[in-house]
Order: structure tokens, then sequence, then C-alpha cells
């Protein structure tokens, strides 16, 4: 979400998450932890792929905000910003916009801006293949030395 300058006492705050499956449910402790810096970002042209807690997370400058976000379009899983020229996303308007599927998702909540997929064809009896999903969002923070700190 957007960032904001914090200090050390702020840092150490952690909120807990929960994690299911078939078997078992355990609690996860999510903590601030250091994605990147503001200058790593700057220098990657405004987008930078980061691995957080096993995630992969975009991390995206807009108009001087700082957003997490997956790095998965919600459609189908495919990289907002991959290696490739391919997949190259663009932010747009406070969105990023899905290099596969041309979707907009507003960084700071995640939801769809405009047209579900316009690039995908809507098929008979199946439309888009699945419905509107939001992207997943990271709180996330900069600290006074410029340091990027998502919530994960």
């Amino acid at each position: 979400m957007a960032s904001a300058v914090c200090n050390r006492a702020q840092m150490m705050r952690t909120t807990s998450r929960t994690v299911s499956s078939r078997r078992a449910v355990r609690v996860e402790a999510a903590a601030w932890t250091k994605a990147t810096t503001k200058d790593a970002v700057k220098a990657a042209g405004g987008r930078l792929v980061v691995e957080v807690s096993g995630q992969k997370i975009l991390i995206a400058e807009s108009d001087g905000e700082v957003y997490a976000v997956s790095n998965k379009c919600s459609h189908l899983g495919l990289p907002l910003v991959g290696k490739t020229a391919v997949f190259q996303g663009k932010v747009v308007n406070n969105c990023i916009v899905c290099p596969a599927h041309d979707t907009a998702f507003d960084l700071k909540t995640g939801e769809v801006k405009g047209e579900w997929c316009p690039k995908f064809p809507n098929l008979p009896l199946v439309g888009k293949v699945s419905d509107k999903k939001p992207l997943p969002t990271f709180q996330s923070r900069v600290t006074e030395s410029g340091e990027i700190e998502v919530l994960a």
C-alpha cells in the first residue's frame, strides 16, 4: 500500500495470518521485512520484483508513492513483470497493467480498473475463462534511510 516514513519502534510491529490446508491449520507471524531500496526501484525504472517470505512481490513507484503487489496476474498467474521483454507490465494511472491481457490493477487496492482481460477473447459458454479477481496487495513503507519494507 502507500509508503510512509517510519521509525524503528514502528518497525517492530507484527501481525499474524492463518495458513490452512486439508490436514492442518497454522498461524504465521507477518513481519516488516526489508525488500529493497528506493534507489534500486528507481534504477529499475520504477518496477522491481523481489522475493519476500517465499512470494514474488512487485515493488512499484507511482506518483512518489511505493506500492507492493503480487507479481502474478490474478487471471492466469502469469508474471506482471518478468525476465523477458514480453512480460513487462507498465504502470499507468497508479495501476499495473498486465502485459498478457491488458487488465489494469490498482496498485493501492489491487482492484481491477476498467475491463477485465480486454486482450483475452470472450469465448462462447466460458467467457473470459475466469471471473474478475483483484490482485493481492501488501502493506509497504519507506524508512528514513530509503529502505522499502513489506509486511509479509
